[in-house]
Formats: C-alpha cells, sequence, structure tokens
C-alpha cells in the first residue's frame, strides 16, 4: 500500500479509535509514560562524546537507551532514544519490524530513493565502475556486493532516517517503505529548526502524521573512553518521534521491533553506537564490520551484519527491560553474567 493511501486512511483511523493512553509530548524528553527502557547502551561511542549541554547543537553522537510505546487507541508508535546526534549531517537510521514474515533481512537496493539515495547505498547490489558499468569477475558473471544484514529475528519494513545541522540548526527526516521484493514509496517529512541553541524544535509533518524532535542537552550517558565506558542508563533528553501505526502497517497484536544506529553522513559509515548494544569494547563498524570505509553504491556497508555479532542489535516492545532493573545486570541484557563482570571491571574507580 503506498505511503500517501496510508496517509488518507489514518486520520478517519485515529478519529474512530477511543483514547485510553495520554499522549506524550514529542519535544526530546523522555517521560514516565514511556515506562522503563527496552535498551540500554555499554560501548563508548565512537562518534565524539558530546560536552556542549545545549539543546540544538552537539559535539558528539551517542545512543544511551530506548523506550518504544505502542498507542493502539490513538494510532501511534512512540520511540525515544536518549543521548545526542551530532549537528554535522550524521545520520540517525533506524528500521522498524512490524509486519511479521514479511519486509527485508538483508537490505536491498532497489528500495524507495530518500535522502540522496541513502536508503540503497546500505543495499545489496552488482557492484559499478567509475563508468557506472558492472564489474565482472573472472566467470565473466557481475560482482554482487551484499547490503547490511540483521539479526536473524528482524526484517525491515519501515525506515526512517534523520540527521541535524545548519545555521540555525535544524532537524530533517525522510520515511521510506521497506518491502520483500523492494520498490515502495519513500518521502522526504520535512525539517524543524531550533529556536536558538536552547530552545526547542519540531519537525510537524502535515501530510503522513510523524512528529519528531531532539534535545542534545545530555552530557552524560556513556564516554568516549573505551578503557572507561560508562553507562548509557538515566539519560533523560535525545530523540523523540511519533509515528502512525497505519504507516507501519501493523495487525494490532504482534510485536514490534526497532533496529537504530548512528550512521555516516553518506549513511556508509555505522557508528559502534547501537541499539541495542554491540559488545562492551566494540570500535565502530565502518563499512566492512572492522572500521574499515567501503563507500561507493551499492554495498557501501556490505561487511556489516548484525547476525554475526553476539546479541540482539534491536529492541522491541514487548521485550525485557533494560538498565540494571535485576540486580547486578548492568548491560541491561536481562541476565547477570559475564558481560556484566567487565562492565564492573572497566568501570572501576571514583564514581561520577
Amino acid at each position: 500500500m503506498k505511503l500517501s493511501l496510508i496517509a488518507s486512511l489514518a486520520a478517519p483511523v485515529m478519529i474512530c479509535c477511543a483514547s485510553t493512553m495520554a499522549q506524550l509530548t514529542i519535544d526530546g524528553t523522555c517521560e514516565a509514560g514511556y515506562g522503563n527502557p527496552k535498551a540500554s547502551q555499554v560501548v563508548h561511542t565512537g562518534f565524539g562524546n558530546a560536552t556542549d549541554g545545549v539543546n540544538s547543537y552537539a559535539n558528539g553522537s551517542e545512543l544511551d537507551a530506548a523506550y518504544i510505546k505502542i498507542d493502539a487507541a490513538n494510532g501511534y508508535l512512540y520511540v525515544f532514544m536518549s543521548g545526542n546526534l551530532e549537528s554535522n549531517f550524521n545520520k540517525l537510521d533506524m528500521f522498524i519490524d512490524s509486519v511479521p514474515g514479511e519486509g527485508q533481512n538483508e537490505l536491498r537496493s532497489d528500495n524507495a530513493d530518500i535522502d540522496y539515495n541513502g536508503l540503497n547505498t546500505m543495499g545489496r547490489g552488482p557492484a559499478l565502475d567509475a563508468a557506472g558499468a558492472p564489474i565482472l569477475d573472472s566467470q565473466g558473471n557481475p560482482v554482487i556486493y551484499n547490503g547490511l544484514k540483521f539479526d536473524d529475528g528482524f526484517a525491515a519494513d519501515f525506515c526512517l532516517m534523520t540527521t541535524l545541522g545548519g545555521n540555525p540548526v535544524t532537524q530533517y527526516a525522510n520515511i521510506a517503505q521497506v518491502l520483500t521484493n523492494g520498490g515502495g514509496v519513500g518521502a522526504f517529512i520535512g525539517s524543524g529548526a531550533f529556536s536558538g541553541p536552547t530552545g526547542v524544535n519540531l519537525l510537524d509533518d502535515q501530510v503522513y502524521g510523524c512528529q519528531l524532535s531532539i534535545s542534545n542537552a545530555n552530557i552524560g550517558g556513556v564516554s568516549g573512553d573505551s578503557a572507561n565506558p560508562g553507562s548509557g542508563c538515566g539519560v533523560v533528553t535525545g530523540i523523540e518521534m511519533k509515528i502512525p501505526l497505519v504507516l507501519l502497517a501493523w495487525d494490532g497484536a504482534s510485536d514490534i521491533k526497532v533496529c537504530a544506529f548512528i550512521n555516516g553522513n553518506g549513511h556508509n559509515y555505522v557508528s559502534n553506537q547501537v541499539l541495542g548494544s554491540l559488545a562492551v569494547g566494540t570500535g565502530n563498524l565502518g563499512g566492512d564490520g572492522a572500521g574499515g570505509y567501503f563507500g561507493g553504491f551499492p554495498g557501501a556497508l556490505r561487511g556489516v551484519n548484525f547476525a554475526s555479532i553476539p546479541g540482539d542489535q534491536y529492541f522491541s516492545v514487548f521485550g525485557p527491560d533494560a538498565c540494571g532493573f535485576c540486580y547486578g545486570d548492568l548491560d541491561g541484557s536481562g541476565e547477570v553474567d559475564s558481560g556484566d563482570v567487565s562492565l564492573c571491571l572497566l568501570s572501576t574507580g571514583p564514581c561520577q
């Protein structure tokens, strides 16, 4: 179903629903209505530790924790990710698995063209030379680059990309369907400027019904030091969004899963800021999965395979709570294990 058609259906669907949950305010600040976080960051940031402490500008990026809430009565999915998004046009790329048995576990390169074809830059497709002609192997067959691969239990159905920069500092966003067989519809959904360094912004999309905001005021959370990464728990400002459930083709009962990460400004270099978190001490993934850069189109992230990385690089509505609500579970994995021991040893020293 095209996004334009879905958007036309959204208003009457939401009007018919009775309100049983107070709607959250999209302002980049976590509210009690989100409940407990569903993912927490245990990795130092490889994309700069934010130290400015103002709402608009940030000199680093980190994803500290993730909160997610379905408001079925009013027809919205709310997602809040505490942390910072550097105002240098680096990207937050977020993928949603909302339709069981559908979607892409490995990104394709024939999806909708959004953000200068950034979605397809991450996808699977034929290697091309400088002139745009297919590169052939020794047998005369086209060389095919892999696309970014998600965990085995995750297949993306929807993508949202947001970025920040300029003067005045302004947030921009794009959305797209991620259909099993490619194609689909995508759209630029607008921009929201800050009303000064300590002011707030709101990206209020009047076509598809999405809202986004960000506060970069955080100076806590994880550090930029791999030897003393700190914890993502406890941060209450960051990136917040509201997405109509009708855009996600949600069936009203299934779990909704989210994989989110900070990416380079060309969608071609994945940081180590991923939720769910990578393992303690992991550096930036880059394009080859080990911090190296490929670039180009497509297959710029052909070495990034979340299925080969321990743990789940996604969080979900029905998933376990994070942030140590189980005593001793310091990394929010849902159990007390060697990861918690490692985190404890890495964090020795005076309490901040």
